[in-house]
């Protein structure tokens, strides 16, 4: 069940391809919290399937040119790392997140949520940490076959970027991201997973 606090206030500002892009201001950072919703026909196991397959982000996950898992502790949690270029003269960005995965035994809902684990490792030279992400990924199934996705992200890139200019990003990337992120459903290596540890509605 989602809190009252994650479910206000959120504006609409673009509905275009099936993908519902919603902005609010965040009370402790000038950059704006995003949320994302669509529905898509999948599988929750291809859609797991997806999402896990970590080393594959940079394939759809926007500006993402490294991925991997830092450190696999269950089949529902784990460490991962992400580098994000980012356009000259700016520094590029990386990431290291904890994850964890949890389903509903009654809905079937399952949230994925992901929390900043920016100490785990040492900053690389050349590069700027994140220190804030908090991501969400709360997947509805339906007993038609379809699945609502509702996605949210709380980051802040760090460094010396202009405020307005992140979130000029925030209007582009995420779409993008998306959209791949629909089109991966029907790659026929996800398509065919069965995941033991999640139950279909």
């Amino acid at each position: 069940i989602l809190s009252a606090q994650y479910n206000e206030d959120w504006e609409l500002k673009k509905n275009t391809d099936g993908i519902q892009v919603y902005y609010r201001e965040a009370p402790d950072s000038p950059i704006k919290e995003l949320r994302i919703t669509m529905k898509v026909e999948a599988s929750l196991s291809t859609i797991i399937a997806v999402l896990y397959d970590v080393e594959a982000y940079p394939d759809w996950v926007y500006s993402c040119v490294e991925s991997k898992v830092v450190k696999h502790l269950s089949d529902k949690e784990m460490y991962y790392y992400n580098l994000i270029d980012f356009p000259w003269p700016m520094s590029d960005r990386d990431l290291i997140a904890y994850s964890n995965l949890q389903q509903d035994p009654h809905t079937h809902v399952v949230t994925t949520h992901s929390t900043s684990a920016h100490q785990l490792e040492p900053e690389r030279d050349g590069l700027v940490r994140i220190s804030l992400v908090d991501i969400k990924w709360i997947i509805h199934p339906h007993a038609d076959g379809t699945v609502d996705i509702d996605y949210y992200l709380k980051s802040d890139p760090g460094g010396n970027i202009p405020k307005w200019m992140v979130n000029f990003a925030l209007d582009h990337g995420p779409t993008k991201t998306m959209k791949a992120f629909r089109e991966r459903l029907e790659m026929p290596k996800y398509q065919n997973r069965q995941i033991a540890f999640i139950k279909e509605k």
